[in-house]
């Protein structure tokens, strides 16, 4: 009996040297590497999230400024030419553009910047107008994005040309960033398939321009 109450504070000290014990150093590096791989993954999801809303407001700013402009011209027939947006994006971003689509609420107004002198797309990039005058006696018009990163572009031009089109869109074609794309009926027709969108979207950055007719 006596030896027995001799242990237990020796027990007992041994009990709470045990609880006071703290992390060793693997186990630390162990609940770190957790963590860290919880906030890639999050990281990378919430990417993707913000990534697949800008391709899906593209698109919608892309029929949006379409429609306007159709509205504007249902009585004209043709596409004004002095009313483009000249010399590429570059002009346009310095405030050089013609403000008539401005000053006509053809853009979205949360696509204009602070002082109104350039519509912007979801990617930073400038938007653009300009009147198909080589082959279409300026009864189209081009809508071009600048700055499009190549996996948001192919994703738009699937999603454009394909089921529930406009019967309206008549080309789509590519440029380097800051240049208005020429005018091209896709050879294939359409749909435009992502293989035939990858050949177009080539570039990390570009710009991507849709033609749509008046009527």
């Amino acid at each position: 009996m006596l030896m027995d109450m001799r242990r237990k504070p020796i027990s007992q000290k041994a009990g709470r040297e045990q609880d006071k014990r703290g992390f060793t150093l693997t186990e630390i590096a162990i609940v770190l590497g957790i963590i860290g791989l919880i906030l890639g993954a999050i990281w990378v999801a919430a990417a993707a999230v913000y990534n697949n809303m800008r391709t899906s407001k593209t698109t919608t700013e892309l029929l949006d400024v379409a429609q306007n402009l159709r509205a504007m011209y249902a009585t004209a027939g043709t596409v004004d030419p002095l009313a483009n947006t000249p010399a590429g994006f570059a002009a346009a971003a310095a405030g050089n553009a013609n403000q008539t689509y401005m000053l006509a609420n053809i853009f979205p107004a949360d696509t204009l910047n602070a002082t109104q002198t350039l519509a912007q797309n979801p990617w930073n990039g400038g938007i653009g107008i300009q009147a198909e005058t080589v082959t279409t006696a300026n009864d189209s018009f081009m809508i071009a994005f600048d700055n499009v990163p190549e996996g948001p572009c192919i994703t738009v031009i699937t999603a454009t040309t394909g089921t529930g089109r406009d019967p309206g869109l008549s080309g789509v074609n590519v440029a380097a960033t800051g240049a208005i794309p020429a005018y091209a009926a896709p050879a294939g027709g359409f749909p435009i398939t992502a293989s035939q969108a990858q050949a177009l979207c080539n570039n990390a950055f570009q710009a991507l321009g849709f033609t749509f007719k008046l009527k």
